[in-house]
């Protein structure tokens, strides 16, 4: 599944890296771990083709919704990862899929299949 890409914009450096490895085993690569709103965004707005994107919700006290506004709007699916759980979430982003930390590897596992293009 070497094409297999995955943005994750976290700001807690273990839980990225986490993430990073989890991503790694199902045979992908990462495009980050963007730690803040600034880099996370530049990177969302970059035009770099990833298959999906994992977004912590409160980067710092900012919160992420202008990433998922960037990537909701080139059609890049994403989830958003929370402290706590679908009640940090914006109204207009009522669909998306929330995992609350810590997040179980198997649903995001799941997630990222889904969106690996195999």
């Amino acid at each position: 599944m070497a094409s297999l890409r995955v943005m994750i914009v976290e700001d807690e450096p273990l839980i990225g890296a986490a993430m990073e490895m989890l991503v790694e085993d199902l045979g992908g690569s990462v495009f980050g771990p963007f730690m803040n709103l600034r880099d996370g965004l530049a990177a969302a707005e970059s035009g770099e083709v990833v298959n999906c994107a994992l977004l912590d919700c409160n980067l710092a006290r900012e919160m992420s919704w202008p990433i998922a506004d960037a990537l909701a709007a080139r059609g890049v699916p994403f989830a958003f990862t929370s402290g706590k759980g679908a009640k940090d979430i914006e109204p207009r982003f009522a669909g998306r899929p929330v995992f609350t930390k810590p997040v179980d590897d198997s649903k995001l596992k799941t997630f990222i299949l889904q969106h690996s293009g195999a």
